[in-house]
């Protein structure tokens, strides 16, 4: 029931009038406070009435109706009770906004009031709408909700794309997000996300920031009406063609302005790029309607056109979002080390040189090495790992891991734009590259059936006049696989991305399948960088369990390859490390320490033989049988006589035999090893795995050689290599595939590179290339076989434009129906992925929520 507007002076403001518009709303009207939009006046106003948890959101009216609606819940408060807040707000008027609001019900202080920005809140007609939800007041309207997952609408995007854009840019690096949708039109925002990393208000929160920072959009982007104008075109051009030849001219308006994106891309591939294109037959068919007045299979033709254009267009924004989405998360603030202090800065404030903290479950923020402390450290993000590393001082850390235990200080390399995370999003989201490699095997399909159609349909017009060229013209090859191919291509990477491959280059995809030989480098590759102890060896009456015991205590507090390889046996033997007195290291030569009250040394046999300590002939037999191996033997040294000795072999990958066994399967006829190694080990290495040939002592440089030789022989070759020294030869090969992760993602010269530092992959990716051409040639088998037996039937049974048009454009619908069935398989995996992300939150009591869980689903 609206009451009488009455008059108030509070505080020398004599236009201010306050009524009751309707049940639950408080109406403040005021010139002064809300004639204008920027009004400062406003703003505190707002911070005041919000500063009380009774209001749920505000209304403000600029201009001559200028007035401020403000909403409650009139089952918990009363109308007296906003009333009297009111009347409080503006009797305070010029002194300072609260800082703190009370909880409800427990008189405690809680976060200060947030207000948005107007501009984030504001409308196209100007009305600015905020809503809170607990500390936070903003223009975001809560639509539905549930723990991580979150639908918002605000005004302020419609028909604003610069907006949307902004806020996909800023959600695309935020740690906890999954997946986002923003929309345009519908002024809505929906994320997937995990309440365990990121809260649904500080989303909210970052959402503001952006639109606040987000650029100035003046004019309201233009509405795609393409496909609504072409499917509202069908029915008139139905009517024209068969009941009422009246519309004929509107109908044939219409049409002709559907067939637009046509005429231009002919002059594009006609005038630009100077030669013939499936745009030029399109086009010809065009006027060949029109000339004919066979409206509405034109009419047809134009709606099935711009519908595969949309559905491409969608289907390549969706898979570069999960591209994107699959790597490259950070943490939106570091605490900062200044003078011993840790402070919380925002993460675009830190620089090189500068020492960050990162606690346990935190995530790593920059790229650097550890100046303090150990931890724990889950790579799988980045590298694939399936184990926490563990890490120490001296060691490289990589934004977009998480620390697991621990607590490290991080002395910063690269951070923001710069880390190797960062770096991945950079290089897909490379958008020139994208769309040549997706669309490179469609476009040279299509075009290889111009000519013969042309020729054809020029048959056709000699034989039976223009109605049987058109429709023979328009029963082209190549329209339905110009889309469909990008189509699978586009799946296919997401695929791709969504198994932990990061593909560079999208043409490598694609001759993945037309590989027959893969030449490995042994080292990194097909051995792991860490070697494993073989044989101990003992002497002068040492116990083969003591030897390795002292050796792994001796080199406990090292990192290096060696160490780990003898700390990782000692703890599969589940051997106690005593603990070191005293650590002498000599550079090169080996290490000295005082274990348990003796004196051990673990090093070379240079070492041991510099502090005076012989060599038992055992032992030495046993070195050189190890060196014509080609691995290596760690002495140990207890008190003033040799122990024993560890030998060290290279360990080979757990996975590689079934990687071997899976590609001959998978039709890999030759299979190689390269290394830099002696003849024997990589000789012995070649037949356990039963490889075709190998080449031994090839320096890094000439690896390229051999891939050239290979490609002599007609072979297409596949290099394998970890990434170090191997960039000649990886640019060499027809597809070139790193395992180097994380090291130098923007630099390696490798098409494609595993995110895990594992082969595991290999067969995965064969698999989604002979998947992916596949798909490819059963879209050409859809589009060939109704086109061709409609070209025949316009020849020998009279088939006309109507024909034409229904077999060509039922042929490309499927065609692009098939193109995009890779996308179910991305859709079967995320949907696991969410399913078990509820299951984990539900075992975690996310099912009832946080406070500010409570908060949006009460909202």
């Amino acid at each position: 029931m609206r009451e009488r507007a009455t008059p108030v002076d509070l505080s020398g403001h004599v236009d201010v009038a306050i009524t009751l518009p309707s049940h639950g709303t408080v109406r403040v009207s005021s010139r002064l406070l809300f004639g204008t939009p920027d009004n400062p006046l406003s703003l505190r106003f707002l911070r005041r009435a919000f500063s009380a948890e009774m209001l749920r959101s505000v209304t403000i009216v600029n201009g001559q109706q200028a007035s401020a609606d403000l909403h409650y819940d009139p089952a918990r408060h009363s109308a007296r009770d906003v009333l009297a807040r009111v009347a409080d707000c503006l009797e305070r008027e010029g002194a300072a906004a609260p800082d703190t609001t009370k909880a409800e019900g427990t008189g405690k202080p809680s976060r200060a009031v947030t207000v948005a920005p107007i501009a984030s809140a504001t409308d196209r007609h100007g009305v600015i709408r905020y809503h809170r939800y607990g500390h936070v007041v903003t223009g975001w309207q809560v639509i539905a909700h549930k723990p991580g997952s979150l639908k918002l609408k605000n005004p302020a995007l419609y028909r604003r794309s610069v907006l949307c854009e902004a806020i996909e840019r800023e959600l695309i690096s935020v740690l906890g997000v999954d997946r986002y949708q923003t929309h345009s039109l519908r002024c809505t925002v929906q994320i997937q996300y995990d309440p365990r990393r990121i809260g649904a208000l500080s989303l909210i929160e970052i959402l503001d920031g952006a639109l606040a920072a987000a650029e100035r959009q003046e004019t309201l982007d233009k509405l795609d009406l393409d496909l609504t104008i072409c499917t509202v075109s069908l029915p008139i051009a139905a009517a024209a063609q068969f009941a009422a030849p009246a519309l004929l001219p509107v109908a044939a308006g219409l049409f002709a302005y559907t067939a637009i994106p046509c005429f231009q891309g002919a002059w594009d591939v006609l005038f630009k790029e100077r030669r013939l294109g499936i745009d030029v037959l399109d086009s010809i068919v065009v006027l060949g309607c029109l000339a004919t007045l066979q409206v509405f299979p034109g009419a047809v033709l134009a709606w099935c056109l711009s519908f595969g254009r949309l559905l491409v267009k969608k289907t390549e924004d969706n898979s570069k979002k999960l591209l994107l989405n699959a790597f490259g998360k950070q943490p939106r603030f570091v605490w900062l080390v200044q003078d011993g202090v840790e402070i919380e800065v925002p993460l675009d404030r830190v620089a090189q040189g500068d020492i960050v903290a990162v606690h346990t479950g935190d995530m790593v923020p920059v790229d650097g090495h550890i100046v303090e402390g150990m931890a724990m450290i889950d790579q799988h993000a980045l590298t694939g790992e399936s184990t926490p590393a563990e890490k120490g001082v001296g060691d490289r850390v990589y934004a977009s891991t998480i620390l697991v235990a621990g607590k490290i200080f991080v002395s910063v390399e690269q951070a923001g734009s710069e880390t190797a995370s960062a770096k991945i999003s950079q290089i897909l989201n490379d958008t020139a590259g994208y769309k040549l490699t997706s669309q490179n095997k469609g476009e040279r399909l299509a075009d290889m059936a111009v000519i013969p159609t042309l020729a054809v349909g020029g048959l056709a017009y000699a034989m039976m006049g223009p109605f049987g060229a058109v429709a023979v013209l328009n029963s082209d090859l190549g329209t339905g696989i110009r889309m469909a191919a990008p189509l699978a291509m586009l799946s296919s990477l997401a695929l791709c991305a969504q198994n932990g491959i990061l593909v560079k280059d999208g043409r490598a995809l694609e001759l993945m399948n037309e590989i027959d030989t893969v030449l490995f480098d042994k080292t990194g590759t097909l051995t792991r960088e860490r070697p494993e102890v073989g044989d101990i060896v003992t002497a002068n009456g040492h116990a083969a369990n003591d030897v390795l015991r002292y050796a792994a205590a001796a080199e406990r507090k090292f990192h290096h390859p060696i160490a780990l390889a003898i700390l990782h046996r000692a703890q599969e033997q589940g051997l106690d490390l005593p603990a070191t007195d005293d650590t002498q290291y000599q550079v090169g030569y080996g290490i000295r320490v005082v274990v348990e009250g003796r004196t051990i040394r673990v090093g070379s046999k240079r070492y041991m033989e510099m502090e005076g300590l012989p060599i038992p002939p055992s032992v030495e037999a046993k070195l050189d049988a190890v060196h014509a191996d080609g691995d290596t033997m760690v002495m140990v040294g207890i008190d003033d006589q040799l122990g024993g000795a560890l030998e060290l072999r290279a360990a080979l990958r757990a996975e590689v035999k079934d990687i071997i066994a899976g590609l001959r399967q998978r039709g890999i006829k030759h299979l190689a090893i390269i290394s830099g190694d002696h003849e024997a080990p990589t000789k012995r290495l070649a037949e356990e795995l039963g490889m075709d040939r190998y080449f031994a002592q090839v320096l890094p440089a000439d690896k390229a050689d051999y891939v050239e030789r290979l490609q002599q022989e007609g072979r297409k070759v596949c290099f394998v290599g970890d990434g170090i020294n191997d960039s000649i030869a990886l640019k060499k090969a027809n597809v070139s595939i790193s395992l180097r992760g994380a090291t130098s993602i923007a630099t390696d010269t490798a098409h494609i590179v595993f995110l895990e530092q594992s082969l595991g992959k290999l067969c995965e990716l064969r698999d989604i290339s002979r998947a992916l051409d596949a798909n490819i040639a059963r879209s050409w088998a859809m589009i060939i076989a109704p086109n061709v037996a409609c070209v025949a039937g316009v020849f020998t049974l009279g088939f006309g434009i109507g024909a034409s048009v229904l077999s060509n454009n039922v042929a490309a619908l499927a065609a692009l129906a098939n193109g995009i069935w890779p996308m179910r398989k991305v859709a079967l995996l995320e949907a696991e992925r969410r399913h078990q992300l509820e299951l984990e939150l539900k075992a975690a009591g996310y099912d009832a929520g946080s406070e500010e869980e409570r908060l949006l689903q009460e909202a």
